[in-house]
């Protein structure tokens, strides 16, 4: 239990007023969405493919695609955006050369549990995604290593 008193003295007189855990978790969640609101983020896809491979992708928030775009080895693509509230970014593989390996899955959503649990921190403003031969891996932005999160699907 928490008790907030000085800032309500003028309405409260000399009482304090009770606070639930619930009230004030919920507080913090507000605070800590207000601090990403209006942020600029990227999402950025590299092609880490074995053999020169091409990777296709594709990324849409709120229906609007970025249309399709291939990429070489070692080349990567930039989504650009700014957080608003309930934002999220999915995006599209296909590993070549005929696009039979295929993966779906979210890059971006707008809260600090993904930014935290997935891309390791709102610094430096990117969740960095890189296709491999065996799947799909994220870098932690705190300590630079890579997790594997999703595998290839056969279409």
């Amino acid at each position: 239990m928490f008790i907030i008193g000085h800032a309500l003295t003028p309405f409260l007189g000399n009482k304090s007023l009770p606070v639930s855990d619930f009230v004030v978790n919920w507080l913090v969640v507000k605070l800590s969405y207000s601090i990403l609101l209006l942020r600029r983020f990227n999402v950025e896809i590299s092609n880490g493919l074995e053999g020169n491979k091409i990777l296709q992708v594709t990324c849409s928030e709120k229906g609007v695609s970025t249309g399709v775009q291939f990429l070489d080895f070692n080349s990567s693509f930039l989504v650009k955006f700014r957080i608003y509230p309930k934002t999220l970014i999915w995006c599209n593989l296909w590993k070549g050369p005929n696009c039979v390996h295929h993966v779906k899955f979210n890059a971006f959503v707008g809260n600090e549990k993904f930014i935290h649990d997935v891309c390791g921190s709102r610094k430096p403003g990117v969740c960095f995604w890189q296709a491999r031969e065996d799947g799909v891996y994220v870098r932690n932005n705190l300590t630079g290593a890579f997790k594997f999160m999703y595998k290839w699907d056969i279409n």
